[in-house]
């Protein structure tokens, strides 16, 4: 069963995803969505907002298959940040904030085990690469827009944390209605973005930070630049760019940051990916890769070829959605920014998987977290201990 004005919405999001998405049946037909909205409205009542959000992320996944992440619901309006944040490594769930709790085990919610809780959580996120679904099944971990929707906790009143550190069970509930004040929230942006735009200088090496093109950066992105042109670095030989948690935003922005690795083609490049890598981020990863920067990492958020471009649109003055405009493939220089354009320039090899896979492997482990080791980073200073500029 499903309340009149939660089909108003959906049947709102389909008209308008049918309109704007360049190619909306990439994954399902119309008629596999219809058997799977009969399937889901005769199985579970969607009449509230937690049970209509998992009933929208259930089939935006089945629409977005691997190769769309861009088409979402947004939930800026719906969530908050709890005080707490987690890590998985190998299945295992392991907290870094708050502090008091850094490096406990995740062990259950409300007493539901947390494998349980992943897997109703990978109902209902959109993913086309395992690091991608590390990263949202992280993010999900903490917004209770995600969890009260899942099954297993849909009908509960808060939310009881169970961890295990050093031996000893903790256990931290935070209640629906509780009102969390700013300052105990997890600070997600500033986590996200921090160090932005910034470098250091490590024995011949300058290491720079582009961790976000958003256009809020556009000044401080500039004015590092600006300010490492004036600097003589005739003593630097290897230049590292930290690429981790680059999920996107303006990817014009990169020019500053490449224009500049031009100027200074004689030196050796490095460039450290991880599992956050996202949209925008891909294109400084092709922009560097295209300079001869050696990948030194993890795999990356995306596929490097998929949809994207987000088109915004709010219905029923409440639920906001970001629709795929256009389809890219940015190692052919490709971008398909109408269905007319679609349809005519696709082909196999356009749209067969291109996945990136790093030069240099270096996944950071529980051991490395626990113990704030960075050995991305120190694998590319091991490396720049070379003289020769080719790896």
């Amino acid at each position: 069963m499903i309340l009149e004005k939660y089909k108003d919405t959906y049947d709102k999001f389909i008209s308008k995803y049918e309109e704007i998405h360049v190619n909306p049946w990439h994954n399902i037909s119309k008629e596999e969505l219809d058997k799977i909205y009969h399937d889901l409205v005769t199985s579970m009542n969607i009449n509230d907002k937690y049970s209509f959000i998992y009933f929208m992320n259930y089939i935006i996944k089945k629409l977005n298959g691997k190769s769309d992440a861009h088409t979402k619901l947004r939930l800026e309006l719906d969530y908050y940040f709890l005080p707490v944040y987690f890590r998985i490594f190998d299945n295992t769930v392991i907290c870094m904030a708050p502090l008091k709790f850094k490096n406990a085990v995740l062990k259950s919610i409300n007493d539901i085990p947390i494998e349980t809780i992943i897997k109703e959580i990978d109902d209902v996120i959109s993913y086309g690469t395992e690091g991608k679904r590390i990263y949202e099944t992280e993010k999900s971990l903490f917004n209770t827009a995600i969890l009260y929707s899942l099954p297993s906790l849909r009908n509960s009143n808060e939310l009881s944390y169970k961890m295990v550190l050093n031996e000893k069970i903790i256990i931290t509930t935070y209640k629906q209605d509780e009102t969390i004040l700013e300052e105990d929230k997890f600070p997600f942006i500033n986590y996200c973005y921090q160090n932005n735009a910034t470098y250091r200088f490590e024995n011949n090496c300058l290491i720079y930070t582009h961790k976000s093109v958003q256009n809020q950066f556009k000044d401080k992105i500039k004015n590092a630049i600006d300010c490492l042109r004036q600097i003589n670095l005739d003593s630097i030989d290897t230049i590292i760019i930290d690429l981790r948690g680059n999920f996107g935003g303006n990817a014009s922005l990169n020019k500053y940051l490449m224009d500049f690795l031009k100027e200074n083609a004689d030196k050796k490049l490095f460039v450290l990916t991880d599992y956050r890598v996202f949209s925008g981020g891909r294109y400084a990863l092709r922009d560097l890769i295209n300079l001869g920067a050696v990948t030194i990492g993890d795999e990356i958020s995306t596929p490097i070829n998929c949809y994207g471009n987000c088109y915004l649109e709010k219905i029923n003055k409440y639920w906001t959605f970001t629709i795929s405009e256009h389809y890219y493939h940015p190692m052919l220089n490709i971008s398909f920014k109408s269905k007319e354009e679609y349809q005519n320039g696709i082909t196999p090899e356009i749209l067969k998987d291109y996945i990136f896979h790093p030069n240099i492997l270096v996944k950071e482990t529980i051991k490395d977290f626990i113990n704030n080791n960075d050995p991305v980073l120190q694998k590319a200073l091991e490396l720049a201990a070379k003289k020769s500029k080719h790896i």
